[in-house]
Formats: C-alpha cells, structure tokens, sequence
C-alpha cells in the first residue's frame, strides 16, 4: 500500500513545550577534547558562521507536523518583544495554530548552539518558556485534539501545567505522546516518570533512556521504559537508526543514508513524522519509516526549522534513499 492512500479522520494534536531562538555558531577554532568542545580562554574568537534559527522542542515538532498535513495546536510562551513575535509570524507561516501561545513579561528564550562536526552543544536560557504554567491551559482545546505531545518542560510552573495536561487528557481519552529533552531528564525525572506512566507513546534517545532508567544500555533502557505502561517505546540512535518496542514486538528500524549538515531538531523531526504517519493509519514500523526520513532530511539543512519538508517531500524520498547499513 502507497502512503497516500492510507488515511483516517482524526482531530488535531496540541504540542505542549519551548520556544527557543537558536543562535547557531561554528568555528574552526572549535575543539573536542575527552568529549568536551573546547575554544581559547580569555581570547576573542571570530566565528566561521552565525545563523539564527527559530527552534524549541515544541516549534520545531508543531511547524514539522503542520508542514506535514497534521492540524497542530502549540501550547508554549514567548516574551513581549521582537523575538516573539518572530515566532508567532513564523509558527503561521509554518501552519500551526497560535491560538494557546501566551505572551509573557519575560524574553523568549535564547540558545547558543555551537556546531562540530554536524553535532551539537547547547546553552539555554529559557526565559518566558518557564513562566508557562497551569493558569495557560484553556480545557476547551482537549475539544479540538485527540493527541497531547509533552516535550521540554522544566519550571515549577511547567510542571504543575504537565499534570493539568496529563490528568485532563487522561479524562478525554486523549493520546499522549511524551517526548522530553535532556533538561526534563537531568532535572525533572521523578515528574517525567509521572508523564511516562500516563502514556501510551514514549520517545526519546539512547543517552537520555538510559540516564532515566539507570540502565547501561539502550536494550535495557528500552525495556525498563516499557514497564511504565506505554503502548510504544521508540529510542532514538542518530545514524544507527531506532529502537521500538511496543505490545508485540521489539525491531530496529535503520537511519537513511545522508550528508549531516546540522543535528539540530533532528529528534523533534523524528517525533513529528512518526506522529503524522499514525495518523494516515501506519503501523509501528512504517510509522518509524517516515519518521526517520522527516528527520533526514531536517539534517541535511542547517538550523531545526529550515526547508521543512511536506509529505510528498518524504514520500519521494523515501523512494529514492538508502538505508544505513547496520
């Protein structure tokens, strides 16, 4: 079956996290030293590049989901100023539905993301990101969507919100994908446990499966993931493509064949593709399929939100790419 001709009707899906601008630096000065990236102390270093880029898990997943096809809500915080609305002109352009973004005193979040080698290092200052709290979640949007995405929340007043938004959808009825950050790991654990075990979708990567459960491997981690209750656990391996595990099985789908530009956004990608393709009516592993060419082709570009692609994008490359050797 072509992936056109599978569909089911479906609401739309609200996507609850960060706004961040990106500011995204290389330097051939960069170094990596015992998997530290390191530059010259006490000197003044002129970079190569430097782009910015709007990102935050929860633009980069809502203009992925709503450039693929998918009626998307996000739910997050910007700060009153030029930057935010940056951000809500761009989530429009994009197709998303600003309707629950709130506008707060606080600035909109900044990261630096310094570049080597593809890979990436991050400084975030979240700004108005954690002054989203409970007060921000209108009840009325559990009426326009049946899926809940929870990505990076970190504050106090985030937390409280994820738990108004965990038990409210528990109520509905409503699908809830939880896809955090390595913050929410390092810092929240015991109230993501709380989100995992409300689930029915868990994704994340291998280090951050790993930190959570302890385990000292993705095969453990997965496992340990899937005792919290979840319907489908995915662990994300960069160019060793992904691990699942749901109710029937466990299977490695491969990462397609690609020149890495930028890894940033590249997970958020991910999410959205497998979280669209569910939605046309896929199984788990055609689902992780289309994933992984959403995320794909999100790397070969710099910045998270850059040359979104459509799903007549993935499809024709999905046709034309080769899979990873494992």
């Amino acid at each position: 079956m072509k992936f056109e001709e599978c569909t089911i009707n479906r609401k739309g899906v609200l996507v609850v996290g960060g706004i961040i601008v990106d500011l995204i630096a290389k330097s051939a000065r960069f170094k990596l030293v015992n998997d530290n990236l390191c530059f010259p102390f006490d000197s003044k270093i002129t970079l190569d590049e430097l782009n910015q880029d709007t990102g935050g898990s929860a633009h980069n997943l809502a203009t992925n989901l709503a450039e693929l096809g998918t009626t998307t809500y996000i739910l997050g915080s910007v700060g009153r100023d030029d930057h935010g609305e940056e951000y809500l002109r761009n989530l429009r352009i994009h197709g998303a539905i600003t309707k629950y973004v709130t506008l707060k005193k606080g600035l909109t979040g900044i990261s630096l993301v310094f570049l080597y080698n593809g890979e990436k290092t991050v400084l975030t200052s979240r700004g108005a990101n954690d002054l989203l709290g409970e007060e921000d979640l209108n009840l009325e949007v559990f009426d326009r969507v049946d899926t809940l995405v929870l990505t990076s929340l970190i504050s106090e007043k985030n937390m409280a919100l994820m738990r108004k938004a965990v038990e409210g959808a528990k109520k509905r009825g409503i699908y809830i994908v939880v896809n955090p950050s390595m913050s929410m790991v390092t810092h929240r654990p015991e109230e993501l446990r709380y989100a995992m075990q409300n689930s029915q979708v868990i994704i994340m990567n291998g280090k951050e499966s790993m930190l959570i459960t302890g385990e000292k491997d993705v095969d453990s981690a997965i496992k340990k993931l899937k005792e919290y209750g979840a319907e489908t656990v995915i662990v994300t391996l960069d160019v060793r493509g992904a691990l699942v595990l749901d109710d029937e099985r466990s299977f490695r789908v491969p990462a397609y064949k690609v020149k890495v530009v930028d890894t940033t956004g590249g997970g958020d990608s991910f999410t959205a593709g497998f979280i669209h393709a569910k939605y046309k009516g896929y199984s788990n592993e055609e689902a992780v399929k289309f994933a992984s060419a959403v995320a794909a082709l999100n790397i070969i570009t710099p910045g998270a939100s850059t040359d979104l692609p459509s799903e007549e994008d993935v499809v024709e490359f999905m046709k034309r790419a080769e899979p990873l050797e494992p």
